[in-house]
């Protein structure tokens, strides 16, 4: 009987210690940077699946820890002022000390890896993106008290250099087509960002900061959020008419409809953090839809 009874308490642990375990790494994952590190290797793969170019493990890496670094010590500087709008965030990233001192050790791995793989060029290139992404709370976010939309604008444009990044990294000359990538992922990186402004607009406005739902209201902001959605779509065909972008890319258009489900989410309800964790998730589509519609085109052609 004791021996059952000890058989069942051990099973119920084990599934606690389970459950616990993997609501830990769900947490590190969506709260720790995780997620927009993983993004922006997507945006690394896509690009180099668009215009055929052979990637090495180091540049994916590379812009791995990159964006670690820089979402870990953005979330972390400013899990005070989330308390309000993203509280579990704020309570896992408590510990600021430890948060930085993973953002150094990466740091200085992620100079070792430049010095190592890459020239000078390249590497005052990357650290220049990490400098200003590690200053951007600091610095650059309270630009938008003067500038509407800047700290939205500065961050997509992070995002879409990165497509340009594959370029730069294995010096190749840059292609209207990468331009145009880069456009694509700055106009819908210019959507979530500003969806996630809908989560913050109290402290936003608490702040002055002049972004786009605290300028506009819960009213209007809707509405430029499916503008620039469609926008982003038209642009995308327009440029596979034009012949700038191969006729595969058209496989990226399910992410209109993506945008517009987690858009209409956060109209119904500004609450709902899964919202904002499906439009996270929306960087990681960008390389997973592009290499399945290569993939159909080369199967279509045999």
């Amino acid at each position: 009987m004791d021996s059952n009874v000890h058989a069942v308490d051990s099973g119920f642990e084990l599934k606690n210690d389970v459950i616990k375990f993997v609501d830990c790494l769900w947490k590190e994952i969506i709260f720790g940077g995780h997620l927009f590190a993983t993004g922006s290797v997507s945006v690394i793969i896509a690009c180099a699946t668009l215009f055929m170019v052979q990637l090495s493990w180091d540049i994916l890496f590379i812009s791995y820890l990159l964006f670690y670094a820089i979402y870990l010590y953005d979330y972390s500087t400013g899990a005070s002022s989330d308390e309000l709008t993203n509280g579990t965030r704020a309570k896992y990233l408590q510990c600021k000390n430890k948060s930085t001192c993973i953002v150094a050790v990466v740091s200085v791995v992620l100079l070792v890896l430049l010095l190592t793989f890459t020239n000078v060029f390249i590497t005052l290139v990357s650290l220049s993106i990490l400098v200003l992404g590690l200053l951007y709370g600091s610095h650059f976010k309270k630009l938008t008290k003067k500038i509407p939309a800047f700290k939205n604008i500065f961050v997509s444009v992070v995002w879409a250099f990165m497509a340009l990044f594959v370029f730069v990294y294995y010096s190749l000359p840059i292609t209207y087509g990468a331009i145009t990538l880069a456009l694509f992922i700055f106009i819908r990186m210019m959507n979530i960002q500003i969806l996630f402004d809908v989560r913050d607009v109290e402290g936003d406005r608490a702040d002055g900061l002049m972004t786009i739902p605290a300028l506009f209201g819960e009213k209007k902001y809707p509405f430029i959020l499916k503008l620039i959605n469609f926008t982003s779509i038209v642009f995308i065909a327009a440029c596979i008419i034009q012949g700038i972008l191969p006729i595969f890319t058209l496989a990226i258009v399910p992410v209109f409809y993506y945008g517009v489900g987690y858009i209409n989410r956060v109209v119904r309800s500004s609450k709902n953090y899964s919202s904002y964790v499906f439009a996270a998730c929306e960087p990681i589509m960008w390389s997973v839809l592009i290499f399945a519609g290569k993939y159909i085109a080369v199967l279509c052609t045999l």
